[in-house]
């Protein structure tokens, strides 16, 4: 709320200052702030600080999709919509135009929180262009902002997940990603130092043979001694080594549903 007079001292109210700037910002439905705005910007500053955040958040998204959609990758694709998404080089592309988007509108936020950020160094009681940078900065953030939310929301909206081509790409390194879960299935029986010693060498096997993880421990006496061929084909499925996933995608909606509820 902007009310303080010349330098934010209320003076020409005398002792009522504080009164009537409380029953202003009631009738106007707004929080009296303890301080007048004049050189007290970190209300501002903060809500600068939080939009931004919430832009970012959107700019991880759709970096995400953009990095999952790449075509040699392509683990995800946007929903498709006539005119969306084409290329006029390349006929065969179709790409992420919303997460690009969302992308954009952050990077334009971010740039927007720096200004304001910078505008809390304030000459005295009445700034010297530093106030004047909120003026634009300040509604442009929340136009960024909501442009990132808008073109995210529209990215994972009909979002699709090509599951088969993810396994396959999980399986492009010949299994070597589950070098870890087989480390660990080795460690109950023959310590943890020498379960590390000996992966390093059949991952290393794997490499010079040209072949899979799988085929290399299959035949592997130290191994087999060990874990049986059902626990070796378990070990090695990605599948089974999502550890909490489940779990912490569930808190954190959980945690998101409270907020609203708390927000409502």
């Amino acid at each position: 709320m902007q009310f303080g007079g010349a330098a934010g001292t209320l003076a020409a109210l005398g002792e009522q200052g504080l009164a009537v700037a409380d029953l202003l910002a009631a009738e106007l439905g707004l929080v009296a702030p303890d301080l007048p705005w004049h050189a007290e910007r970190d209300r501002t500053a903060s809500l600068a600080a939080a939009l931004g955040v919430a832009a970012g958040s959107m700019a991880k998204i759709g970096h995400d999709i953009v990095l999952l959609a790449q075509s040699e990758v392509g683990e995800v694709g946007e929903a498709s919509a006539p005119g969306k998404g084409g290329s006029s080089a390349m006929p065969q592309k179709r790409n992420p135009v919303d997460a690009v988007l969302a992308q954009a509108a952050a990077r334009l936020a971010a740039g927007q929180v720096t200004v304001l950020l910078g505008a809390l160094a304030q000459e005295h009681e009445r700034a010297a262009g530093g106030w004047q940078a909120e003026w634009q900065a300040l509604p442009d953030l929340v136009r960024y902002t909501g442009g990132a939310v808008a073109r995210t929301a529209d990215a994972i909206t009909g979002l699709e997940v090509d599951s088969t081509r993810m396994r396959a790409n999980l399986e492009v390194g010949g299994g070597l990603l589950m070098a870890e879960a087989l480390t660990l299935a080795l460690a109950f029986q023959l310590g943890r130092p020498e379960a590390v010693h000996l992966v390093q060498a059949l991952c290393a096997r794997a490499v010079t043979a040209q072949t899979s993880l799988a085929v290399i421990v299959a035949a592997d006496v130290q191994v087999s001694a060990v874990l049986s061929p059902a626990e070796i084909t378990a070990t090695l499925d990605p599948a089974n080594y999502l550890g909490s996933s489940g779990a912490l995608i569930d808190r954190a909606l959980e945690r998101y549903h409270a907020l609203l509820t708390e927000s409502s």
